[in-house]
């Protein structure tokens, strides 16, 4: 297995795999507009709409894409960040993956990134239910400092966990 910077021609492969993770994960807790709605942030035009903004890594098995990380510059409006923040925006794996370190070892291709080099602190949110998710974002030394609002067209729909990581001596402390 390989991980290396997404490419335009990974796009296609990338969108597939976030539509069938995400609805796989999640498509059983919104209703079938909202899923539709929230699935048009996992679809090719999204993709080809933040890779020159976005860090996005994939995972490769042999030439199949089998999961991928997305961070950048904070989304959130409902608390202050500063530019030396970031925010992990997605991570998937493949189901026929899950469990067999792949998220550890993107999540650590992201820690270590350049791109983080003078960044100070890195967010996320998770479904609150998401125990597996929530297992590996801990072990990564990432803290639920509270709740922000799930929003699918503009419109609250819930409230995921939020949770933040301090960088600081952020290569010492990785999981192996």
């Amino acid at each position: 297995m390989i991980v290396r910077d997404i490419g335009i021609n990974d796009i296609p492969v990338v969108a597939k795999l976030a539509i069938k993770t995400y609805k796989n994960a999640f498509g059983e807790t919104m209703s079938e507009k909202e899923l539709q709605k929230s699935l048009k942030s996992r679809d090719e035009s999204y993709f080809r709409s933040v890779i020159d903004k976005d860090i996005i890594i994939i995972a490769q098995d042999d030439d199949q894409i089998i999961g991928f990380i997305q961070f950048g510059t904070v989304s959130y409006d409902s608390f202050p960040t500063s530019n030396k923040d970031m925010e992990l925006k997605k991570i998937y794996i493949d189901k026929n993956y899950q469990g067999k370190g792949i998220g550890k070892k993107l999540m650590n291709a992201m820690l270590t990134h350049n791109r983080l080099n003078d960044i100070e602190n890195i967010y996320l949110d998770v479904f609150a239910k998401n125990e597996e998710a929530l297992g590996l974002y801990k072990k990564f030394g990432f803290q639920v400092i509270g709740k922000t609002p799930f929003k699918v067209d503009g419109k609250i729909i819930g409230h995921d966990l939020l949770m933040k990581r301090v960088l600081t001596q952020k290569t010492s402390s990785l999981p192996k």
